[in-house]
């Protein structure tokens, strides 16, 4: 149950995450993230295709370090599943 509710809410923050990356101020990078971070524990495809995504887009990737390394620790290691060439939890 709390799995799906994760997934519910992880999709409805990238959701809007993705709409408001097109406004003139791209806030939408946050919620974007935040999305991220109810998505991959708990759907081992998201993780995937985020590995795959980081892999494949350097400014991408950069961007997910960046938040990596500002996150606080339980965040650090939900992203850190994500790092190209890291470890496959």
């Amino acid at each position: 149950m709390v799995r799906i509710l994760c997934q519910i809410i992880g999709g409805a923050f990238c959701f809007f995450g993705i709409i408001g990356m097109l406004t003139p101020i791209p806030f939408g990078i946050i919620f974007f993230v935040i999305g991220l971070l109810f998505l991959i524990p708990t759907t081992p495809s998201v993780t995937r295709l985020v590995r795959r995504a980081r892999g494949r887009f350097d400014m991408f990737d950069r961007a997910m370090d960046a938040v990596t390394r500002r996150a606080p620790a339980p965040y650090r290691r939900v992203l850190r599943r994500t790092e190209v060439g890291g470890l496959d939890w």
